[in-house]
Formats: structure tokens, C-alpha cells, sequence
């Protein structure tokens, strides 16, 4: 529907439209953020879950605790 179709449609047309495309913003909203919640929750390649300094990286590689 264009703004002009919008504007010259009866007012009961006017809230079934604003209602309909609120509900499918609001859908795809959720579906989003589910997206988002299962890619948090995934133990995905890039997900990190701990830091390690440049000095602690340093002193696990010299004594073997982190392999070469």
C-alpha cells in the first residue's frame, strides 16, 4: 500500500493496516533476536568465553601447556 492509498482509505482500512504491519515488525523482531540468542548460546567457531594476556599466553606456550 503507498502513503497516498493509505491516506484515502477509509479509517477502519487504516487501522487493520497499521495493526497488521505493526504485528510483522514485531515478528520479525522476535525472530531476530531469537537468531541472536541461539548464536549467544552456540558454542560457535569465534565465540570466546575467557581472556588471556599477552604475558600468560606467553608463559603457557614455554611451559607446554598450550602446544606450538
Amino acid at each position: 500500500m503507498t502513503y497516498q492509498d493509505v491516506l484515502s482509505a477509509p479509517t477502519y482500512e487504516r487501522r487493520f493496516f497499521l495493526a497488521t504491519l505493526i504485528n510483522e515488525n514485531t515478528k520479525k523482531q522476535e525472530v531476530m533476536e531469537e537468531k541472536i540468542q541461539e548464536s549467544k548460546t552456540s558454542n560457535s567457531k569465534g565465540s570466546r568465553t575467557t581472556t588471556v594476556s599477552g604475558n600468560q599466553l606467553k608463559a603457557k606456550l614455554k611451559s607446554g601447556q598450550i602446544p606450538n
